[in-house]
């Protein structure tokens, strides 16, 4: 056994690295290469035996996933496109939903309406990391990439809450105000239980000091609120959500910026494992899963799969072409999405492919129902999840760069500068304040040669020079005030809308790399 375990894990872990490598060179998503190599590794000996517990994929991969997509994400960006979010995360993925489920109950009529709902809750929601990270490759606008990542966030608690009151409707008998009050109570349950977590993970934040016990503090938040929020049957990924949110808002400033650092490192790299790992472990599932879905015709196979696939990716479409004009008409004329140009409206439409969550939400589905009987095929809800992803990731992600093209859609002026606009701000702030501490203040011994590294950071935004009386205690304190400065004017170009979440997450990284080594060369 323990053999078989090392030989388990290796196999993973070799297939994520190739997986990288394969993608890179050949600019297949990341996530179909990892699903075909783990087709691969299926017929390794002894790898073919895993199975994925539906309680491990729901326990151990879907909280830091959806942790970390709410961590990073900007709502006073989202709010700014409120109407086509909301319209998207919730009424096109029931919609999506819905049509799903109409259309595999005509190939498949026994199946159920509340099986067939689960399983259109679960392919309903586009994954919006592999799509993003291609229109930012190739210069898409920015706000369509804001809309997808905030879309992202909310539309996988919508989704899975669904799943849930769906799944637990199976073999049961239950009214449809029994099912109203059951949504109540996951939605809000959810979202005040993930409050009451972020509050109090935010306080335990300030009095932890160490960056090993800040890590693990941040990798037990979002178990912390999935999993006592599951028990109580309310909304995990909703209480996730809303606590990631929280502290990804009010936490950047609660830690030491050594530690946010290093704890932004490993969350990004933990959530890039656990979306390879889970791909690659799904492939070693889907020889099995077609061996359980032989007793079905061809036919019925193919069908199904041209049915869900096609309905996916046309809802979708339809609702974005159709819906987002439409809400200038709700909200007279305030929406600035309503005067989206039809190319960036197809362009998101077009951005659908599913992904990690859909694959963690349908391997999760129980073996029996609520009537203690087998799931009504839950063998061929599987498979046909794998198919909507592979077929969305690869069929909509690889034509992107030929359509961002096709429909000359690229970054405005301002987004083109952003990054640096924001940096000559921030340093331009520093020197001003620099200006006043020597008016105000005696003269330091190394103010100059302070002043020459800023005004060379200034002109030249690319390079990074460092001056000889930075290693001077006093002019060390006084690069660490001036950091802080750099830090307010970021917050103060955000506050106003200037600039993105975005791009204050990765100037204040630099920031916090700078006051890292200021703080490591006063030590020595």
């Amino acid at each position: 056994m323990p053999t078989q375990v090392l030989l388990i894990v290796v196999v993973l872990a070799a297939g994520v690295v190739v997986g990288r490598l394969v993608s890179a060179s050949t600019g297949l998503p990341d996530a179909a290469v990892y699903v075909l190599l783990g087709v691969a590794a299926a017929f390794v000996p002894g790898v073919d035996q895993v199975r994925l517990s539906p309680d491990l994929v729901l326990l151990l991969f879907l909280p830091p996933l959806i942790y970390f997509a709410g961590f990073f994400t900007d709502p006073r960006e989202g709010l700014r496109h409120l109407v086509p979010i909301v319209g998207q995360s919730v009424g096109l993925v029931v919609a999506t939903a819905a049509c799903v489920a109409a259309a595999l109950l005509w190939v498949v009529p026994d199946l159920g309406w509340a099986a067939a709902i689960a399983f259109g809750a679960a392919v309903a929601p586009p994954d919006p990391v592999a799509a993003g990270a291609v229109l930012e490759r190739v210069g898409a606008p920015r706000r369509l990439v804001t809309v997808l990542e905030s879309e992202g966030l909310v539309n996988d608690g919508v989704a899975l809450t669904l799943f849930a009151v769906a799944v637990a409707a199976v073999g049961a008998s239950t009214s449809a105000g029994e099912i109203g009050l059951t949504l109540l109570l996951e939605v809000g349950g959810g979202i005040g239980f993930g409050l009451v977590v972020g509050v109090l993970a935010g306080l335990l934040r300030r009095r932890v000091r160490d960056t090993a016990s800040h890590v693990l503090l941040s990798l037990l938040t979002p178990y912390l609120a999935f999993v006592p929020a599951q028990e109580v049957h309310a909304s995990g990924v909703l209480a996730t959500v809303t606590a990631a949110v929280w502290l990804g808002v009010r936490g950047r400033g609660l830690v030491e910026p050594t530690v946010r650092l290093h704890s932004e490192t490993f969350w990004r790299v933990l959530n890039t494992l656990l979306v390879a790992v889970l791909f690659v472990l799904l492939g070693v599932q889907v020889p099995e899963l077609v061996r359980a879905v032989g007793d079905y015709s061809v036919w019925l196979l193919v069908a199904a799969a041209v049915a869900v696939v096609l309905v996916a990716v046309v809802v979708r479409l339809g609702w974005v072409m159709g819906a987002t004009p439409l809400s200038g008409l709700v909200t007279g004329g305030r929406d600035p999405a309503a005067d989206m140009p039809w190319r960036e409206r197809l362009l998101v439409g077009w951005c659908g492919p599913r992904g990690a969550v859909s694959l963690a939400v349908i391997l999760s589905l129980p073996a029996v129902g609520a009537d203690g009987l087998e799931f009504p095929h839950r063998d061929l809800l599987q498979f046909l999840t794998v198919v909507v992803v592979l077929a969305t990731l690869v069929g909509q992600t690889v034509p992107l760069p030929w359509l961002v093209r096709r429909l000359r859609l690229g970054p405005s002026p301002t987004e083109r500068t952003e990054a640096m606009r924001a940096r000559r701000v921030a340093v331009e702030a520093a020197l001003r304040e620099l200006d006043g501490i020597e008016q105000r203040e005696e003269p330091t011994a190394g103010v100059d040669e302070l002043r020459q590294v800023l005004q060379l950071r200034r002109d030249d935004l690319h390079g990074r020079a460092d001056s000889a009386g930075e290693s001077r205690t006093d002019v060390a304190d006084l690069r660490l005030r001036l950091v802080e400065v750099e830090r307010a004017a970021l917050r103060e170009l955000h506050e106003r809308g200037e600039i993105s979440r975005r791009t204050v997450v990765a100037l204040s990284q630099d920031l916090d790399l700078d006051e890292t080594q200021v703080r490591r060369r006063r030590q020595v």
